[in-house]
């Protein structure tokens, strides 16, 4: 996690900030990593997050957490795996919150329904297909992208 910046959406760009003030008091209370970020930001925002995920318990999962910042602040999102925060934004304009969802989150989490999907079908095939060979009906292969996906999200 940035301490000195954080990426911000403005005016329909990406540029990188100083903290916010509500920023500043989550680093402060997380202390070095005693209270867990996400935890320390709820504390210092007052505010529990939203949060949408897909396939949480996997491997594979992901996670985006959103907080609504008090006082027309606008929204903090941390799109996440299981182990990391892969990136963080703040959308400051209430005005640019629909279209950052439409174009960054909704995207994020369907890439990622997809790959769920992918993975969940490899592992399928990989336990009943080997058993079951000679009795299953001969079908055309996966398309390559389709089996590229599985072996990304399957960490290969």
């Amino acid at each position: 996690m940035k301490n000195d910046t954080v990426t911000t959406l403005l005016h329909g760009e990406m540029i990188e900030m100083r903290p916010p003030e509500w920023m500043v008091r989550a680093q402060a209370i997380c202390n070095g990593g005693e209270i867990p970020w996400q935890a320390a930001l709820t504390r210092a925002l007052h505010a529990l997050p939203h949060r949408e995920s897909i396939a949480p318990d996997a491997p594979d999962g992901v996670e985006v957490v959103t907080w609504v910042i008090p006082e027309e602040g606008g929204h903090y999102v941390e799109f996440c795996t299981p182990q990391h925060i892969l990136d963080a934004v703040w959308v400051s304009q209430k005005a640019e919150w629909l279209s950052f969802r439409a174009k960054h989150i909704l995207p994020f989490l369907q890439a990622h329904a997809a790959v769920a999907t992918a993975n969940s079908l490899q592992r399928l095939l990989q336990h009943v297909v080997p058993a079951t060979e000679s009795q299953l009906p001969r079908h055309a292969p996966l398309p390559p992208a389709l089996l590229q996906a599985a072996q990304w999200g399957a960490g290969r």
